[in-house]
């Protein structure tokens, strides 16, 4: 297993600008980023209680000339928020209907925490739809623990007096540039007429999603396309046995660390690009 390590670098400005698009479902509206390219597109799916632009800078910084769709889950961002439906299920429903809607046979499937383990279930149950998987700190086997802290956050976290409150106490930032800050708390929070900034998720919706993460996934894995897991080297959300039991579950797994904790994709988008851009290039 290689490490990664790259100084992150980061402009104010974003070179690659996504078109934001709505489309109704059966169920929900569901809103999307899209950045043009050739097919077959990268499905990106972001954590629970994130949105979308978890992934501007690092398709701003990969080479690849596909096409990128980041959608917001149902219950997240701009997307409708349903009472009902949060089983892993309901999220792997929406996107086989944003492709079919889109009229996409088969995408590079990439899932970031709660989005990776939908997508090794996407990639499990509808494998002719997946021309590849990559999945990044997932939620596998989530510790109680973990869990239990992140619960107390989605509530008592929710709601901020400032904008700029709420962008110095965003969880898992740490490691983020000022301007990786600036840019997510931007689309991240609605602002109230008094200034206050609230969270863009429904708190009823990531908090039964994140229930979901403890109870073990292992049994009902079976993918069968290139598989890439990436882990963040700082990251007790996916501790280094987990990726050794998704390694050995999933034979033909490329399995690599970077410098960054959970949230890679904003901790370090440079070196995970780095790593897109290789894994989808080689196939």
């Amino acid at each position: 297993m290689e490490r990664r390590e790259y100084r992150l670098r980061l402009g104010v400005t974003l070179v690659k600008h996504a078109s934001s698009r709505e489309v109704d479902l059966a169920e929900i509206r569901l809103h999307y980023l899209e950045w043009d390219g050739i097919e077959p597109p990268l499905l990106l799916l972001h954590p629970n209680r994130t949105n979308a632009r978890v992934w501007d800078f690092v398709v701003d910084a990969s080479a690849l000339p596909n096409r990128f769709l980041a959608p917001d889950q149902r219950g997240h961002g701009l997307s409708d928020y349903p009472e009902s439906g949060y089983l892993y299920e309901d999220y792997i429903a929406d996107m086989l209907a944003l492709l079919d809607d889109l009229g996409i046979a088969r995408v590079h499937l990439v899932g970031a925490a709660t989005g990776g383990n939908i997508a090794l279930l996407m990639a499990s149950d509808h494998g002719g739809r997946v021309e590849s998987l990559t999945v990044i700190d997932p939620g596998l086997s989530l510790d109680p623990s973990i869990n239990r802290r992140v619960q107390a956050q989605i509530t008592s976290e929710y709601r901020f007096d400032s904008l700029e409150e709420a962008r110095a106490r965003m969880p898992f930032s740490d490691r983020w540039s000022d301007e990786m800050k600036e840019h997510y708390a931007r689309y991240s929070f609605a602002i109230g007429e008094d200034g206050s900034a609230t969270w863009r998720y429904d708190v009823p919706a990531v908090a039964a999603t994140e229930h979901m993460l403890v109870e073990p996934l292992w049994d009902r894995l079976s993918v069968s396309c290139p598989t890439l897991a990436i882990r963040g080297f700082a990251s007790e959300v996916f501790p280094a046995n987990n990726l050794q039991t998704l390694c050995e579950i999933v034979p033909q797994t490329v399995a690599h660390e970077i410098d960054a904790d959970h949230r890679v994709s904003q901790d370090n988008p440079l070196a995970l690009a780095a790593l897109l851009d290789g894994f989808i290039s080689s196939g």
